[in-house]
């Protein structure tokens, strides 16, 4: 089976919530974006500066990168999962 989460079609009762979470994800993936761009330039520059990344931002990008395709599945309807904070944060 493939790694693709299997869609599912909402009821029709359930698109106006679909399109307020839409809308709500769309602006909340932009912020993550910008999150994910600024630790990757912050774990560049240490790397440049100490010759070694950093764990801990390497463990907070990994995270935030799950929460971030979670999203986007959300967004692109391959999934009928709410994202956090709605739904579940997703797991390691």
């Amino acid at each position: 089976m493939s790694g693709v989460p299997q869609r599912v079609e909402p009821a029709p009762g359930e698109l106006g919530a679909r399109i307020l979470y839409m809308v709500l994800f769309g602006i909340v993936f932009w912020i993550v974006s910008w999150i994910l761009a600024v630790t990757a330039v912050a774990q560049l520059l240490i790397r440049v500066l100490s010759g070694r990344a950093s764990a801990e931002l390497a463990r907070f990008g990994a995270g935030l990168a799950r929460y971030a395709a979670q999203l986007v599945e959300y967004l692109t309807f391959a999934t009928d999962r709410v994202p956090y904070p709605v739904g579940e944060l997703p797991g390691r």
